[in-house]
């Protein structure tokens, strides 16, 4: 178990801007950050990284919270491998509690982490069967550094391994060392006779690739057969396991990402060695679908960390027309697809081979050409004179366009096609516009259209004039202005204003008071408490931590990374909301002062006094209902007299914060 202090170590150390930057692409906006959020199909950045509070939120599905939550969620880590994550980024030395666990706690550790532990047992096995054995080097070193070409240092990157031509090398030795035959069974390294009930190994005689997930812990293998001898498939895979799920990998997607963000494009090809190839020849960006077609899950990981795409195809015409299903998908998802096409009987890790460095680079990005040139060159060719097959040709080259989300490269991409395919740009809208109402009628109930983007709520404390919030309308309205206290607590509460009060003569009197002093004297005065029971929490806790803590920013961090996971989530949109810049423009045309409240006193006095009296004007609507609807029963006249003279009193102090308020307040 990781001692406190360590854990306090790498909490400070961890950058919520670097942990989210490794696995979303994210952009400078003032002083945070914006991207593509990846906990739903989004469309429009609404993944919001603030590095002052070390805390993200999506403003359009609500998922919030620091750099361990993150990692938790998105990478599906336990909370142990979300700390020792962090600890190896951040060069931390982990220390840990040196204590016996019970029986118990034995059981309870995840699955997850007993079987990334026997894939990292296996890679070990492997590199070491590959470097330190004669039948390693004389058989998987042959083929990866004589024939395949590879460097040392290209073959420890990528942590390429042999395991041996033996039944039960590997399973005796695994088992031998005290791992679960089980979970060897599970991660497919091993399986079971049916006739004698031993394990034998799956990947005998193979040169191994080993699968890497986001982090760079291993996930799965791929198995290439070294004897020409063997029957069946050239590569093996892992199977589907509870860590392994092909359609979420792309293979080399590990040492690549870098150089994805920085050369903002990603280059697809098809196999494992077409990824070291290129990689080993300067271009680093590269990923691999291995061999299977494109999915969303794979698409998803491309978009976290660049819109730029380039498909890389051989000059199999086949292996062209089934993969170009693919393009589609990418077009769709939001993403600038191009392609290139290389020379006859190469594949990109013969093509790699033979152009080195600048070479190889060079010929990438001068022969890249858009997905519609792609197409027309690939599908008309195929047509020939056929004047049928043409016009499907044709149909399908637009619907490539229908998924092309923004208008402006809608149209440049309809432009192209009219010039390519000698036709005018009117015909080709026409085809255009049918194939987006078909594919949005075809588009499954659940999912959003493109066309139609999805409403993001930034919420706003607005004290004097009463602004609705995104619930449902049978919500009780006070918990709307409830929130606006919660809202006006976090994020100005140790801020002071000046209030006007009235002393015991009758005078008035400004006298400068904090935010926080001023909420809990008219709670106590008015014997006032939450009606939500986790605001009513929040209110405790402030109470609480204002005490401890002696500045608003150390406030602020304290309810960012709270320990109780429902006040986190209520505090985290209220700190990622973006304030207003102040507009001398606005102020003198529209008379609309655009200021911060904690940058002038006039707003914050307002901000606090009007949620205040809005707070207590909805209280007393409440009791006025109850009050009134008590009427309509049976009561003596004493007790209906009683009633009479509560709701006087209370339409008396409606009339005074109506007043006050200066607006007209809808119930």
């Amino acid at each position: 178990m990781i001692t406190q202090k360590c854990i306090d170590e790498i909490k400070l150390a961890a950058r919520i801007e670097e942990v989210v930057g490794d696995f979303v692409q994210l952009k400078k906006s003032g002083a945070s950050y914006k991207g593509m959020c990846p906990f739903h199909n989004d469309h429009d950045p609404s993944l919001h990284v603030t590095p002052r509070l070390g805390i993200y939120h999506c403003f359009v599905c609500g998922a919030s919270g620091d750099a361990i939550k993150f990692l938790r969620e998105n990478q599906q880590m336990s909370y142990t491998e979300a700390l020792r994550y962090l600890a190896e980024k951040y060069h931390i030395e982990v220390e840990e509690e040196k204590r016996e666990l019970t029986p118990e706690q034995e059981a309870a550790k995840s699955e997850r982490e007993a079987l990334l532990k026997v894939n990292e047992y296996a890679e070990k096995f492997f590199i070491d069967q590959l470097f330190n054995t004669e039948e390693g080097q004389n058989i998987g070193m042959t083929y990866l550094r004589d024939k395949r070409g590879f460097r040392p240092e290209t073959i420890k990157k990528f942590k390429l391994g042999y395991c041996p031509d033996s039944w039960e090398t590997f399973s005796t030795q695994a088992t031998n060392d005290g791992y679960n035959p089980e979970y060897l069974i599970t991660l497919g390294l091993c399986r079971r006779s049916e006739k004698t009930g031993r394990l034998f190994d799956f990947y005998k005689g193979r040169v191994i690739f080993p699968i890497l997930n986001t982090i760079g812990s291993t996930i799965g293998f791929g198995g290439r057969v070294m004897s020409s001898d063997v029957k069946g498939p050239k590569y093996y895979n892992s199977p589907e396991n509870p860590i392994y799920h092909k359609s979420d990998v792309l293979y080399g997607f590990y040492q690549a990402k870098r150089a994805m963000r920085t050369q903002n494009n990603v280059y697809l090809v098809e196999g494992y060695t077409d990824v070291i190839s290129m990689s080993e020849a300067g271009v680093e960006n590269v990923v691999a679908s291995s061999g299977t077609a494109l999915t969303e899950g794979q698409i998803k990981l491309v978009k976290s960390q660049t819109d730029n795409i380039t498909v890389l195809y051989d000059g199999d015409r086949a292996g062209i027309k089934a993969s170009l299903r693919g393009i589609n998908m990418l077009v769709a998802a939001g993403l600038h697809v191009k392609a290139v096409l290389l020379p006859d009987g190469e594949d990109p890790d013969s093509f790699a081979k033979g152009h080195r460095d600048s070479e190889l680079y060079d010929y990438l990005t001068q022969n890249a050409v858009s997905v519609i040139q792609f197409k027309v060159d690939v599908l008309m060719q195929d047509a020939g004179d056929d004047p049928l097959k043409r016009a499907e040709a044709v149909k399908d080259i637009i619907a490539t366009i229908a998924e092309v989300r923004d208008e402006i490269e809608r149209a440049f991409y309809v432009k192209e096609c009219a010039e390519l395919l000698h036709l005018s740009e009117e015909s080709v809208n026409v085809s255009l516009r049918q194939a987006v109402w078909k594919r949005i009628n075809t588009r499954p109930a659940d999912l959003p259209h493109p066309e139609q983007p999805q409403p993001q709520t930034l919420p706003n404390l607005s004290p004097v004039v009463e602004v609705p919030h995104p619930q449902s309308p049978t919500v009780d309205p006070i918990q709307n202005v409830e929130l606006d206290v919660v809202r006006l607590l976090l994020k100005y509460g140790m801020l002071e204003t000046n209030v006007e009060t009235e002393a015991e003569n009758g005078t008035r009197k400004v006298k400068s008071v904090r935010i926080d002093q001023y909420v809990f004297n008219e709670f106590s005065q008015d014997e006032i408490l939450f009606e939500n029971p986790l605001y009513q929490r929040f209110y405790k806790e402030y109470a609480r931590l204002a005490q401890e803590k002696p500045t608003q920013e150390e406030l602020l961090q304290a309810f960012a990374h709270h320990e109780d996971s429902e006040i986190q989530e209520l505090a985290i949109p209220i700190l990622s909301e973006e304030e207003p810049p102040f507009s001398e423009a606005w102020l003198k045309r529209f008379d609309v002062d655009t200021r911060k409240p904690d940058t002038d006193i006039e707003n914050l006095n307002q901000a606090l006094t009007g949620c205040i009296n809005l707070y207590k004007l909805r209280l007393i609507e409440k009791q006025k209902k109850l009050l009134t609807k008590e009427l309509e029963e049976k009561h003596t006249e004493k007790e209906e007299r009683e009633i009479m003279e509560r709701l006087v009193q209370l339409n008396e102090m409606y009339r005074k914060l109506g007043e006050l308020q200066r607006a007209v307040i809808v119930p």
